[in-house]
């Protein structure tokens, strides 16, 4: 994912600004990404120092997720901000989750692997539809009604009887 690579070397000090677009084809490449598909704006701010490079991704649009609930897709809107502190180093290493250090001769940084990251993190841990204007669930109720029809809690008459014992 070529598009995704920011070259460093020869970029002047200062502010840089790179604007991405976020779509089918990005989210194909990860196989392990709860994201069915989407459209997601993302907008890149750079700022070069000369021991430092000062990351702020801004992420906007909306994702395609399968329903927790009832598996029908639906519509995420999603909107959030993270920043990356990239450091001139010996070597690669995670120092925290906001700063990372690069060898001083590398060329280039690929975004790709902090796009999916920060991705991921948006994502929330119940993916269910969300619920209409008075508050009642949206997802798909002819699934709803044939997972209830599975869930009926049945009792095994082996333990019943010990329900009868009482412990003085």
């Amino acid at each position: 994912m070529v598009e995704y690579i920011i070259p460093i070397k020869g970029l002047g000090l200062g502010n840089h600004n790179y604007t991405f677009e976020i779509d089918d084809s990005f989210f194909s490449n990860y196989e392990y990404l709860e994201v069915d598909g989407g459209c997601v704006d993302l907008n890149v701010g750079l700022i070069k120092e000369s021991t430092l490079l000062d990351f702020t991704f801004k992420f906007k649009g909306n994702l395609l997720l399968k329903c927790d609930r009832c598996l029908d897709s639906f519509e995420l809107g999603v909107s959030d901000d993270f920043r990356l502190i990239v450091k001139y180093a010996n070597d690669f290493e995670e120092v925290s989750d906001e700063i990372i250090t690069i060898p001083s001769d590398e060329s280039s940084i690929d975004i790709s692997q902090y796009i999916y990251e920060y991705i991921n993190l948006m994502l929330p841990i119940k993916k269910v539809h969300p619920n209409d204007k008075d508050g009642n669930y949206t997802c798909n109720l002819d699934m709803i009604e044939r997972l209830n029809e599975y869930s009926e809690q049945k009792t095994d008459p082996r333990w019943d009887a010990l329900k009868n014992l009482k412990l003085d």
